[in-house]
């Protein structure tokens, strides 16, 4: 379950990069970029909202998953009274990753779709 729910992060993680970096290349269309210094700043605002997603989600794959490794493998009593507890986390946090990845596709595809007619994807 591990090695799926970093799958699942790391492709919420790839599509949150993408979209920010799809919303800054939007303003670099000629003909039909805003002008306009409040588009700009909406547009870099939503940029760096979606880059921080991305960095919170490879951060959030990478300790939980090494969290739930150190869980499995470890003979301590301690950890081994956790196991339960953090296969839960794991398949909450899973579940949530999903509808995430989800919603991040859905927002990818609009920005590629707003691209493709030839407007930025504010403005």
């Amino acid at each position: 379950m591990v090695v799926l729910f970093r799958a699942v992060y790391l492709v919420a993680m790839a599509f949150s990069l993408s979209a920010g970096a799809l919303v800054t290349a939007s303003l670099f269309i000629a003909d039909h970029a805003p002008q306009s210094g409040t588009f700009l700043g909406i547009s870099l605002a939503v940029t760096a909202i979606f880059l921080t997603l991305g960095v919170l989600l490879f951060g959030i794959q990478r300790h939980v998953a090494a969290i739930a490794v150190v869980a499995r493998r470890s003979d301590d009593p301690t950890a081994q009274n956790l196991r339960p507890d953090v296969a839960r986390l794991v398949a909450y946090l899973l579940a949530g990753g999903v509808l995430l990845a989800a919603m991040l596709g859905v927002v990818t595809y609009a920005i590629l779709a707003r691209i493709d007619q030839g407007f930025a994807a504010f403005g």
